[in-house]
């Protein structure tokens, strides 16, 4: 089994992480032409500030730099949001997202829920946070005639 760490997101590793996201998210916007929604449309600009704001991630994998993971605290009351999750491609399938969720609801222990949004037609990644115990919220968006959001809780009892 691969060692998987989180490490604090720096601004200097906005580039990296930029290119990360792209990579992941460019066969989406190529598929759903979300062009104002998609992670792969971020700017630079947009990284380096959710790096100062929120709690930014970089997922290493037996010490290589596979992914990265943002957090938003959306309040004082416990309540956060798993915001983007991203594993590069060629490392996708291999137990990596599961670890690094795991990981990230030990660091943020104070949480009484998580939150999150992903693609209705995702299977893979809607299995994944359903057996991590996410639960849909019934929810949904629709972003266009190709794509549709459902949202997902998972609350601590």
């Amino acid at each position: 089994m691969m060692k998987i760490e989180l490490v604090k997101a720096e601004i200097s590793d906005a580039e990296r992480l930029l290119e990360i996201q792209k990579s992941c998210f460019i066969p989406h916007l190529e598929r759903y032409q979300d062009y104002a929604t998609s992670p792969a449309t971020i700017s630079l600009n947009k990284i380096q500030r959710q790096i100062q704001k929120d709690n930014f991630y970089k997922i290493l994998a037996d010490d290589l730099w596979v992914g990265s993971i943002n957090i938003k605290k959306l309040d004082n009351e416990g309540n956060y949001m798993l915001h983007i999750i991203n594993v590069l491609p060629a490392y996708q399938g291999r137990g990596i997202g599961q670890q690094a969720i795991k990981l990230i609801e030990e660091i943020f222990s104070d949480a009484k829920s998580w939150r999150l949004e992903t693609l209705e037609d995702m299977a893979g990644n809607r299995h994944l946070y359903e057996k991590m115990g996410y639960q849909l919220t019934g929810r949904t968006e629709k972003i266009n005639d190709k794509l549709t959001l459902v949202f997902y809780e998972k609350t601590r009892f």
